[in-house]
C-alpha cells in the first residue's frame, strides 16, 4: 500500500482539517522523552537544577527499557528513558543516534479510530498496540514527521489511577547506581 503525505483538505479526526489550526484527534501533549545510557545522569538537571519532582516511572524489561518522569511545576512532563540489557529499542536508538530526544506523546481517545483516521487521511500509524487497557499506543515515524517519532496514546485509567499503577521505579536506589 502507498502512503501519501495529507496535504490541506483533507479530513481528520471530528472534522478536523489536517494542516490547518483547527480541532484535530489529541487531546493534550503527554510528555517529551529523552532517550539516556543512564537515568540517573540525567536527574541532576531535571529534577535538582530544573526544578521538575519525580512523578512515576518503571522497568520494562520485556521491552529492554526503564522510563521516569518528572513534572514541572507548569505541568509540563519529561520522561527519560534508558536501556535495560543490552538488547531493545532505546539500546538500538542510543548506539545510532545518540543520547537526546526520542519521541513526544500525544494523548488521544478512542485510539483504534483515531489510528484508522490518521491512515485513511494518509499517514502510516507503525507498532500499533491496542490490548494493553493501561496504556495502548502507536506511533507516527520519523520519515513521516519530519525526523520526529510521534507517538500516540491512551490509557483506560483516569490519570491519578495511572499515575498509582506506575509507582514502580525506586528512584533513589536508581540514583546510587
Amino acid at each position: 500500500m502507498t502512503y501519501n503525505r495529507p496535504t490541506v483538505g483533507s479530513e481528520v479526526g471530528g472534522g478536523a482539517v489536517a494542516g490547518t489550526s483547527g480541532p484535530g484527534i489529541a487531546d493534550r501533549l503527554d510528555h517529551v522523552s529523552i532517550a539516556t545510557w543512564r537515568i540517573a545522569s540525567m536527574v541532576p538537571l531535571i529534577r535538582d537544577a530544573l526544578g521538575a519532582r519525580y512523578l512515576m516511572g518503571a522497568t520494562e524489561t520485556a521491552h529492554g527499557f526503564r522510563w521516569a518522569q518528572f513534572q514541572f511545576p507548569g505541568g509540563g512532563i519529561i520522561e527519560l528513558i534508558e536501556p535495560v540489557g543490552s538488547q531493545g529499542f532505546v539500546h538500538d536508538f542510543l548506539n545510532k543516534r545518540g543520547e537526546g530526544l526520542h519521541h513526544f506523546t500525544l494523548r488521544v481517545r478512542d485510539i483504534a479510530t483515531r489510528s484508522r483516521e490518521l491512515e485513511a487521511a494518509g499517514w502510516r500509524p507503525v507498532e500499533a498496540s491496542f490490548e494493553n487497557p493501561v496504556w495502548k499506543e502507536f506511533f507516527i515515524h520519523p520519515r513521516d514527521a519530519h525526523g520526529v517519532l510521534i507517538q500516540l496514546a491512551e490509557s483506560e485509567l483516569p490519570y491519578p489511577k495511572e499515575i498509582e499503577h506506575y509507582q514502580q521505579l525506586d528512584l533513589p536506589a536508581l540514583m546510587k547506581g
